[in-house]
């Protein structure tokens, strides 16, 4: 069920990026054509100074995010509003994360964030269409950089649509995960059953 919704997700966001499904208005009118633009143009990046030395004694109620994932909840916050965070250096370089505002990354990540007339979730899925093997550097540490990745070019539809289209693909991303704590329960259950089976 997972495999297929992934493959799901995956398929419509192809589809949608190469604008082979176009969503209506709410009068059942079509919406202005993609204009061409950088992913420089629609979005900034900020970067982090933040090492796992200097919170490893702090603790409180704010979201950290490392290179795969939640890492730990300290009394502070960088970002008050939601952001999009990527892996920039070692292990899991380009995973992507959607950040809650309220949060904070590690130095080895960035923070992308939108500008001006562009939806957080969208430029999500946008990004996630992205192959950034191609930008990767450094054979020991690998790396890669906005700077490289900033001239992607992409088409860009209106807010409106925009926001239609991150309002889809994030009911389907919902239903996933979901479907993911629902397994992991089943799981843990199944776990206790046979470990109290035979007491």
């Amino acid at each position: 069920m997972i495999l297929r919704l992934e493959s799901l997700i995956q398929n419509l966001r192809d589809k949608i990026f190469k604008q082979k499904l176009r969503f209506k208005d709410d009068y059942g009118n079509d919406f202005p054509e993609w204009k061409n633009k950088n992913l420089g143009e629609i979005c900034e990046k900020k970067s982090s100074n933040i090492s796992a030395n200097k919170i490893e004694d702090n603790f409180g109620k704010y979201i950290i995010y490392g290179a795969s994932g939640v890492l730990k909840k300290v009394d502070f916050y960088e970002e008050k509003s939601d952001y999009i965070s990527i892996v920039k250096d070692g292990a899991g370089v380009g995973r992507l994360f959607y950040c809650k505002g309220k949060s904070s990354v590690l130095g080895t990540m960035d923070i992308i964030k939108p500008l001006v007339n562009t939806n957080t979730h969208f430029l999500f899925y946008l990004l996630s269409n992205i192959d950034f093997t191609k930008y990767i550097t450094g054979s020991t540490i690998p790396h890669i950089y906005f700077k490289d990745y900033k001239n992607e070019n992409f088409g860009i539809p209106s807010l409106e649509e925009q926001t239609k289209i991150a309002d889809f693909l994030s009911k389907i991303d919902e239903k996933i995960e979901i479907e993911k704590q629902l397994l992991i329960q089943y799981k843990n259950q199944k776990k206790y059953l046979l470990q109290n089976l035979f007491i």
